[in-house]
């Protein structure tokens, strides 16, 4: 079984990446380098990533339809709007992954919108974000502010979030596929 670190990343402007991007990275002691080599030739771990728009429209009663539409390369969005991002991972190899951890960072111009990160059930990731541009992870970032002449622990604003993250720990069984997703908001 091998440790795997990924990173996903986003394509400028609208988030978007026409195709995946992404960098591999070993456990204890194994450079990147060779990994990247590993994953070009057996690609034992297939991402993709999607994004959809939020739309909502109010119905007759009063109460608010909430879908979600794929959102097209070449659309424009503008403040408010909010995204859905979904990376899927497959494990393309007929034997478990350990350690495998999906790192996505938060656009430029877009807010994380709290609480919106999700890992389908069976996957079974441990969630966690970073406020320092991915130097740290904590499943719930705190930040330091000064009240009444002392220094208190507050969560950390949505405007703070730079990364999410998802662990899927021990394994993530052979030939499978899990999706992962979060929201941002258009600043």
């Amino acid at each position: 079984m091998q440790n795997w670190q990924v990173t996903l990343a986003v394509a400028a402007g609208l988030g978007l990446a026409s195709s995946p991007l992404l960098a591999l990275t070993g456990g204890a002691g194994q450079p990147p380098s060779e990994l990247l080599l590993v994953q070009q030739q057996q690609q034992p771990v297939a991402l993709t990533l999607s994004a959809e728009i939020r739309q909502v429209r109010r119905e007759s009663n009063g109460q608010e339809q909430v879908t979600w539409n794929p959102l097209p390369a070449t659309a424009k969005v503008v403040p408010g709007n909010v995204l859905r991002y979904t990376v899927a991972a497959q494990n393309n190899t007929n034997r478990s992954m350990r350690n495998l951890v999906v790192s996505q960072p938060i656009p430029e111009g877009m807010v994380y919108v709290l609480q919106s990160a999700l890992a389908a059930k069976a996957a079974g990731a441990a969630v966690d974000f970073s406020i320092d541009g991915a130097k740290t992870f904590t499943p719930n970032p705190v930040i330091r502010v000064r009240e009444n002449g002392r220094v208190v622990e507050k969560p950390a604003p949505a405007e703070a979030y730079t990364h999410v993250r998802w662990n899927f720990g021990e394994n993530l069984p052979a030939n499978s596929r899990v999706l992962v997703s979060y929201q941002v908001r258009v600043r």
